[in-house]
């Protein structure tokens, strides 16, 4: 990836398909630092990682790589039952840190990071790339703005498709399933987009070949705006949020570079203005969007952007903004979530058990406190 004066020297551990099509193509096109080391147990994985990114330092085990005096800093991008060990490896040794979403699959697991971090002057943030998506900073803005008056509702999904997927996916007690793996991320949004916490969910989970493959998640956010999202893994990619107020709604289409637009209370959707409207937009948008295409689109511009705003921490040290506190928060909201589905009633988000613990009754898994 080629030799950066000054750059940041950064070290990645785990090479899965997120590593590969997501964060290293973002990386490579970022001068503030250089991607000098790779770890993963799979060799193959490894290899291919490498060698398509031509990173010369590999590792079977990760903590060859954190022993590395020369690496300041760790992208940690393996299943969310090892962050955690892997994070206060990286923690005693001296390096700033990176954590993938979900933080952890327990509260405990979670506060045992948060008070080893306190402990230490590194920089920690976890990867919740969806809030550095450019259209969701927009809307965000706008938001801020007062462009929607009183906020009423949101309503979000997303979707995606896996033939195939490694068996901890398959499994919540290892962080798998849409609630852990997929809706973690619009847990975060909705806290991101409102600026407020979420009070209580009720959840309902489909499982087939894989526990929870599908779900939908109904929530009441503490400012009292309601919250409604669909989730699944087997059916096409889509990511999609709309946030209703008083004085109209925002949608954001996260895959189109044109996917932000503003509805007054009066627009319908049908009509010839708002169709011609579209077009104006779609025309307006075009050139930034397809410059953005060329670069590989507005989902790699988003760990794009938060990489670069981790390493400006790093670099002139200053507060991250998607803290190990927000991991917590969004992880809270996973239990409570998980617990509802199980449950099949209502959890308020404090009072969600602590951990998912992998008890089968009548073909599922129940969460305990």
């Amino acid at each position: 990836m080629g030799d950066r004066t000054n750059a940041v020297k950064l070290g990645l551990i785990g090479c899965g398909r997120v590593t590969e099509t997501r964060h290293l193509p973002a990386l490579q096109h970022l001068s503030e630092t250089e991607v000098v080391a790779v770890a993963d147990v799979n060799p193959d994985c490894l290899d291919r990682v490498a060698q398509r990114f031509r990173i010369k330092d590999r590792h079977a085990n990760f903590m060859d790589l954190l022993r590395d005096p020369a690496i300041d800093a760790v992208g940690i991008c393996v299943p969310a039952q090892f962050h955690v060990e892997i994070a206060l490896a990286a923690l005693d040794a001296g390096k700033h840190l990176f954590i993938e979403k979900p933080l952890a699959l327990s509260l405990e697991e979670a506060d045992r990071l948060i008070e080893r971090a306190t402990q230490c002057s590194r920089k920690v943030m976890v990867g919740f790339n969806l809030r550095w998506h450019r259209l969701v900073r927009q809307a965000r803005e706008m938001i801020q703005r007062g462009t929607l008056g009183p906020v009423q509702f949101i309503r979000s999904v997303l979707t995606s498709y896996h033939q195939n997927a490694p068996e901890w996916r398959k499994r919540r007690e290892l962080g798998g399933g849409v609630l852990f793996e997929v809706a973690v991320h619009h847990f975060d949004l909705w806290r991101f987009l409102l600026d407020s916490e979420v009070e209580e969910v009720f959840a309902t989970s489909h499982s087939g070949q894989w526990e929870d493959e599908a779900a939908t998640v109904t929530a009441r956010m503490a400012n009292g705006v309601l919250a409604t999202s669909v989730f699944s893994e087997h059916t096409s990619e889509s990511d999609e949020v709309e946030v209703y107020g008083w004085a109209g709604r925002l949608q954001v289409s996260c895959y189109h570079f044109d996917g932000l637009e503003y509805f007054s209370p009066a627009s319908f959707l049908g009509d010839v203005r708002s169709r011609l409207r579209k077009i104006a937009h779609t025309l307006n948008e075009s050139p930034q969007g397809i410059r953005g295409m060329w670069r590989g689109g507005d989902f790699i511009a988003s760990y794009q952007a938060e990489w670069r705003h981790f390493i400006d921490a790093v670099q002139q040290d200053t507060t991250v903004e998607c803290t190990l506190e927000d991991g917590r928060r969004a992880l809270q909201v996973v239990l409570a979530s998980v617990a509802s589905a199980s449950l099949r009633h209502p959890v308020t988000v404090a009072q969600a058990p602590r951990r998912v613990v992998p008890v089968r009754l009548a073909g599922s898994v129940v969460v305990t406190g």
